[in-house]
């Protein structure tokens, strides 16, 4: 008589395959001895009751999630103990079923569970579930040894990759747990009803008979498709990991001390070869004021054209860049020509003759924090990137300049105007141009935090904040279980599809938890969000404003209000809205009109206006 090797633990885990392999023969042997049929069936219907509340409630509260994964597990556990005289082993299945059901207990009563912990005590449990499951294949005998090995190495991978991207963890916990744990009631309601239409049968079924068993063939076939998705998935993983740029190296170390020079002196510089077709580029490290009002090192670049500077010397461009991460690795400078191709206007400003000076900020390549979204500090910033590239030789640059930026940068444009002429006198300022500028930091955090990219800007921006403003905390918004999500996401860059990709897991679950308190509603949050909007100061110079129609970041009609409230204290400002433009893609539909109207104001010509 062919003996049917252990089951092991985790009988509705993805990775498992042999949950319908239970023979009739055994069942009503559990049954007789121990159960009543109609007990099997309720353990069904808890199952299917339990799978449908989980896989429709995983955007719900975290408690609710892990209350429910906590009674899945429970439920696995039971089951796994009621039909352990079934196995081969018995003690085995006694085992697994403890601590699934310790692993249940664990998940309810957990008061203040984070995400990360409720989806690495899954990952564990999936790990020692395959891990009891290669181990009775190798204390057992018979033709499924192979079937178990794969599917017990399966559950240990997708364990692995629980553990390692947690976030994706929790995203999956309600529906594919959740649909497991149906389709495995489903299956122990069909054996209930099974034993009822043998309950007045005092014989057991011969041992041979065996009841709804998969030919062996597919489930050879499930096995090794499970396994290589698996292994798929380790792959993906590591890809995603791998996307992200560099740390950076010794050229962006600050020399302790800092040089006693003014801003703008350059420290070190270094040239970077092909960064852009006909034009000579420097990565520099040069001097500025941090946003606590000390001297510190900033990176950045110098785009010099090769061709002949104009009589009088080369425009300047202070072009500065958009949302690209506050980790320290996630600066311009050090993505080398493949920044060079996301940066707005490049062309037309190299092909006109002007020096690009396009500051990292601080704390991007240089040692952080980065003040992201803090005004003053990207000004100051990029002024002194202006007066770097005037110091470098050879560049021939003049003091007359105009600032461009989109998004972040379209910030950081219009702060670096409203303090140019107190902060850098010497400079000659002629045009401010900004896209999509950031019209109000309390409403960008307000609109976006229910969309994944919106979560992943809040995270980063939450977090590079409360590093900045000593009396600004996570702790006071940002709930206990979201703060490690929140903190990942702050790790990571922005430039390419897999880097965004890396943060949209963790996104999604914060989608489950987030915000304990709305920021743009708690002090001291709310201040600084309004101290860091724009246009509450003239500009001693012309103004262009362009922003998509399209735009679910920035919402248009903030910026409409940003235009008027500029016009009613009397500045100059042209505004350009772009019907269907989306925000991705803002800054590179406006670049040429931009070009043109920077460089008329190189021109000296009069600046066109729509205020009423």
């Amino acid at each position: 008589m062919r003996r049917r090797e252990p089951q092991g633990a985790a009988l509705w885990w993805v990775a498992n395959h042999e949950t319908a392999e239970i023979t009739l023969t055994r069942i009503q042997f559990l049954a007789v001895r121990l159960l009543r049929w109609w007990v099997v069936f309720g353990f069904g219907i808890a199952c299917v009751v339990t799978g449908i509340l989980l896989t429709l409630s995983p955007s719900r509260s975290l408690s609710v999630l892990a209350g429910v994964v906590g009674l899945a597990l429970v439920l696995t556990g039971l089951t796994e103990i009621a039909m352990a005289q079934a196995a081969a082993r018995p003690w085995l299945s006694y085992l697994t079923g403890m601590l699934w059901i310790g692993a249940g207990v664990v998940a309810v009563s957990w008061r203040g569970i984070t995400i990360h912990a409720l989806a690495i005590a899954v990952g564990v449990g999936l790990a020692v579930g395959g891990a009891v499951k290669v181990w009775s294949a190798a204390l057992g005998r018979g033709d499924e040894r192979f079937i178990f090995v794969l599917s017990g190495l399966t559950n240990i991978i997708v364990g692995i990759i629980a553990i390692s991207w947690p976030a994706v963890t929790v995203l999956v916990l309600g529906v594919v747990f959740g649909l497991r744990t149906v389709i495995f009631g489903i299956g122990v309601m069909a054996i209930a009803l099974k034993l009822r239409s043998h309950a007045s049968d005092a014989t057991p079924v011969a041992p041979e008979k065996d009841w709804h068993r998969w030919p062996r063939s597919l489930r050879i076939t499930g096995a090794v498709i499970a396994f290589a998705l698996a292994f798929g998935g380790v792959a993906l993983s590591v890809a995603i990991h791998r996307s992200q740029p560099n740390e950076p190296g010794d050229f962006y170390t600050a020399p302790s001390p800092l040089p006693d020079s003014p801003p703008g002196t350059v420290i070190r510089r270094e040239v970077i070869d092909d960064f852009y077709p006909e034009t000579t580029t420097y990565r520099v490290l040069y001097l500025s004021t941090g946003y606590n009002g000390k001297p510190t090192a900033v990176s950045g670049l110098v785009i010099v054209p090769d061709s002949a500077p104009a009589t009088g010397g080369r425009k300047i461009i202070a072009y500065t860049h958009g949302t690209v991460g506050v980790a320290s690795r996630c600066a311009p400078s050090l993505q080398g020509k493949k920044w060079a191709i996301s940066m707005e206007g490049i062309s037309q400003f190299v092909a006109a003759g002007y020096v690009i000076a396009a500051s990292d900020y601080q704390g991007l390549g240089t040692e952080g924090p980065h003040p992201y979204l803090v005004g003053k500090s990207e000004g100051m910033n990029e002024l002194d990137n202006v007066r770097a590239a005037r110091a470098l030789p050879k560049v021939n640059a003049s003091r007359d300049f105009a600032v461009w930026g989109h998004s972040q940068g379209g910030q950081a444009s219009l702060f670096t105007g409203q303090i140019a002429a107190e902060y850098a006198p010497e400079l000659h300022l002629v045009a401010v141009a900004g896209g999509a500028p950031v019209p109000d930091v309390v409403e960008l955090f307000s609109l976006n935090v229910k969309t994944v990219l919106g979560r992943i800007l809040i995270s980063m921006a939450l977090e590079a904040l409360s590093q900045v403003y000593d009396d600004a905390r996570l702790e006071d918004i940002v709930t206990p279980a979201a703060r490690p999500a929140v903190r990942k996401i702050a790790q990571n860059c922005l430039y390419s599809r897999p880097q965004i990709i890396a943060s949209v897991p963790n996104s999604l679950a914060l989608s489950v938890t987030f915000l304990s308190k709305p920021p743009w509603g708690t002090e001291p949050w709310k201040t600084i969000a309004a101290t860091n909007t724009p246009g509450n100061a003239i500009i001693d110079a012309p103004v262009m404003i362009t922003q998509g129609g399209a735009d679910k970041i920035v919402d248009p009609n903030a910026t409409a209000q940003l235009i008027k409230r500029m016009c009613d204290n009397g500045q100059v400002v042209h505004y350009v809205l772009y019907d269907g433009v989306g925000h991705l893609e803002g800054g590179l539909h406006a670049a040429p009109d931009v070009a043109a109207w920077i460089a008329d104001r190189f021109a000296s010509k009069p600046a066109p206006s729509s205020c009423q």
